[in-house]
């Protein structure tokens, strides 16, 4: 918890605006929609990297749970 409070001060809230920035810039055009979806799914591990789990999404996690994004 202390590691996510110190990225946000350092670089995290620098990096969400950049992703945000860039997926409204990429949605201005019809074939930058799907990149600027991807940019806005960054939003979020850009702001809390640390404890964060990537899995892909065409491998289940263990146990049967279904895959959250």
């Amino acid at each position: 918890m202390i590691g996510n409070i110190i990225w946000i001060i350092v670089a995290g809230l620098w990096l969400a605006l950049g992703h945000i920035a860039t997926g409204l810039a990429l949605c201005i055009t019809i074939i930058g929609i799907p990149l600027g979806i991807a940019s806005f799914k960054m939003v979020p591990i850009s702001l809390l990297p640390l404890g964060a789990e990537i899995v892909p999404t065409d491998q289940p996690m263990p146990g049967g749970a279904p895959v959250r994004m």
